[in-house]
């Protein structure tokens, strides 16, 4: 009878740490999503955005692209706070603060403006404005 008792034993206390075990895995894992669209002014979808998601304290940085319908997704992030920023081809970068606090995900919807254009104007002299001359002379005007 005490070879079925420690057979047992070693049952019972493998099970207790199978369960811990997992219990364990699962409290660590605590996070949640970041998902959502990314829109132009006229509410058509940006494919190809750049989405970016970073939290500074932790040093968490994930980035992803917007698939053919707009949308874009980060799963398993952890619980805190992330500044999010949307870069897209033609379009001013977007920046927005975003809290994870739950398991509950958290959707974005992303309007991106049209991105004002510059120019650039370059005037180069082609010959030499300032005399180089060292002699004295005089300038005589009408």
């Amino acid at each position: 009878m005490r070879l079925f008792d420690k057979n047992w034993l070693a049952a019972a206390m493998v099970a207790v740490a199978a369960v811990l075990s997992v219990g364990a895995a699962n409290a660590q894992s605590g996070g949640s999503s970041i998902g959502g669209a990314v829109l132009d002014p006229s509410g058509a979808v940006v494919a190809n955005a750049k989405v970016q998601i970073h939290n500074a304290v932790s040093g968490y940085d994930r980035t992803t692209t917007t698939d053919s319908k707009g949308n874009f997704s980060f799963p398993n992030v952890p619980f805190n706070p992330y500044h999010m920023t949307v870069t897209a081809a033609g379009f001013a970068q977007y920046a927005q603060d975003v809290e994870i606090r739950s398991a509950l995900g958290v959707n974005v919807k992303v309007s991106l403006t049209v991105a004002s254009s510059t120019d650039t104007v370059t005037v180069e002299a082609g010959a030499d404005l300032v005399e180089n001359d060292p002699t004295a002379h005089t300038d005589v005007d009408r």
